[in-house]
């Protein structure tokens, strides 16, 4: 079923002050979320104390006082989604680190079968910050990265939520590994 009008009427709506309109987008793309976190989800060690749900339902509480007109497309949507359930698992990860009083700080890994080979663990705070750099050069990348890393998304979910091409994200996404393999390296 093709959800695109009615969520991006909703996000509309929701922009507009209706705040009864974040619901029922939820209600509509629950399933993708749900599934995103999963993903996300599935690189985070067995006993981390967040399950895919209990992402989903932070990420919806983050979303309850916002309002954006740049959501004005279901894709910029599942975007910055994305983007907050990197945050979460990074704010997850300083807490953990935090608690542990300088032990190592929580590992994620690379699961994404481009990025396996290249680099089977990784920390997830030298990660964020590797991102947060190359987001002072390409903002773009990042939400690049946020949807194909930590949602999983493929190319053609990729480029469908970006609105750019499936050509240029195989070009961004192998630029976007280049320039982490080099930071997350040092």
């Amino acid at each position: 079923m093709d959800t695109e009008k009615p969520v991006t009427d909703l996000l509309s709506a929701w922009a507009s002050g209706d705040r009864a309109a974040l619901d029922e987008v939820m209600a509509l793309v629950y399933t993708e979320l749900y599934r995103a976190a999963r993903r996300a989800m599935a690189r985070e060690d067995r006993s981390h104390t967040l399950d895919p749900t209990a992402l989903v339902n932070e990420v919806y509480l983050r979303l309850v006082p916002l309002r954006s007109s740049s959501w004005e497309a279901r894709g910029a949507f599942f975007a910055f989604a994305a983007r907050l359930m990197r945050n979460i698992l990074v704010e997850h990860a300083r807490a953990n680190d935090a608690e542990k009083r300088g032990g190592k700080a929580e590992r994620v890994s690379l699961t994404h079968p481009e990025l396996r080979a290249e680099a089977p663990d990784v920390d997830l705070l030298d990660l964020h910050n590797a991102l947060l750099e190359l987001e002072t050069i390409d903002p773009a990348m990042v939400k690049l990265i946020d949807l194909r890393f930590f949602t999983g998304a493929t190319e053609e979910e990729t480029a469908a939520a970006l609105g750019i091409s499936r050509a240029t994200v195989q070009r961004d996404w192998a630029f976007a590994k280049r320039f982490l393999a080099d930071r997350l390296r040092s």
